[in-house]
C-alpha cells in the first residue's frame, strides 16, 4: 500500500490534508482517485490508513480509517555523531542510517574535517540532510523521524556526550574492538536514555581528539584490521551496535 508523510499540523480529528507536492504526485505519476485508500505518517511515531474522500485548493483530503500500530523503533536509542565528509557521501549516511534504525544524528567538524560549511549554507543542508531522513522512514516504514541536528564541532561534541555512554572509533586504537566493547558495557549502554557513537571524517581522528576523548570517559574502539571510508565505517559501526544491543537482525 503507498504510504506518504503528513506534517502533523494537517491532522485533525478523523481528517488528513495532503500536500499540494505529493497531491500532484497521488493524482498525476500513481493515478489514485477519491476512494482509494492509502497510509501516511506524521514522523512522530503515527500511521494511519485513510480513505481519499475530495480535495480542497491543490491538497486531497482524506478520512482516517484506523491507526496502524508499528514497533520500528529499536529500543536502544543510538545517537550517531559523523564526521562531516565531501561530495554527497553524507546524504548517503544520513539515508543508510535512518534505515537502519539509527536515533538522530549531529553532523560533526573536527580537526581534519575537509569541508567548510558557511553558515548560510548550514540552513540549506540541514533542510537537504532532514528530507533525506523523512524520504528513508517513508521506504523503512518507521514512523518516527530522526532528527538531523546543526553541525557540532568536536568540542560541542565533548559537552553533549557528558553523562552518556559514548564509544569514538579511532583507527589508532588496536586494543580493543567496537564488538567487544559492547559485549563488556551493554548493561551500560542498555539502561541509558540514549547511547552516543562517534565517527571521524576522511582522516578520522588526530591522537590529540582521541586523547581528549578518553579524558571525558569515552571509550575508544577499533573496527578490527581494516581502514574503512568514513561513509563506510559509521553504517559498519552503527549496524554493529543496533545487532548486538538491539533489534537489527
Amino acid at each position: 500500500m503507498y504510504r506518504f508523510f503528513v506534517e502533523p499540523e494537517n491532522i485533525s480529528g478523523l481528517q488528513v490534508y495532503i500536500n499540494a507536492e505529493q497531491t500532484h504526485h497521488i493524482e498525476k505519476v500513481l493515478r489514485l482517485k477519491i476512494g482509494n485508500i492509502i497510509r501516511v505518517f506524521d514522523g512522530q511515531n503515527h500511521e494511519y490508513e485513510i480513505r481519499l474522500i475530495g480535495k480542497e485548493n491543490e491538497s486531497l483530503k482524506g478520512e482516517i480509517i484506523q491507526e496502524i500500530k508499528r514497533h520500528a523503533e529499536a529500543p536502544l536509542f543510538l545517537s550517531l555523531v559523523q564526521g562531516i565528509s565531501k561530495g554527497d557521501k553524507m546524504e548517503n549516511i544520513i539515508q543508510k542510517a535512518v534505515e537502519i534504525g539509527v536515533g538522530e544524528i549531529y553532523p560533526l567538524i573536527s580537526q581534519y574535517t575537509v569541508v567548510k560549511m558557511e553558515q548560510e549554507r548550514i540552513g540549506k543542508k540541514k533542510q537537504r540532510w532532514q528530507s533525506i531522513a523523512r524520504e528513508a522512514c517513508k521506504q523503512c516504514c518507521r514512523n518516527r523521524i530522526p532528527a538531523i541536528h546543526n553541525p557540532i564541532t568536536f568540542s560541542q561534541m565533548l559537552d553533549l556526550t557528558q553523562g552518556y555512554p559514548a564509544i569514538l572509533l579511532y583507527e589508532g586504537e588496536d586494543q580493543r574492538g567496537l564488538k567487544s566493547v559492547l559485549r563488556e558495557k551493554a548493561p551500560t549502554f542498555l539502561s541509558a536514555s540514549r547511547t552516543f557513537l562517534i565517527i571521524g571524517p576522511e582522516g578520522g581522528f588526530s591522537p590529540e581528539e582521541a586523547a581528549q576523548a578518553k579524558a571525558n570517559n569515552i571509550i575508544t574502539a577499533g573496527l578490527g584490521p581494516r581502514i574503512l571510508r568514513t561513509e563506510t565505517a559509521g553504517i559498519v559501526a552503527a549496524s554493529i551496535v543496533l545487532y548486538e544491543l538491539a533489534d537489527l537482525g
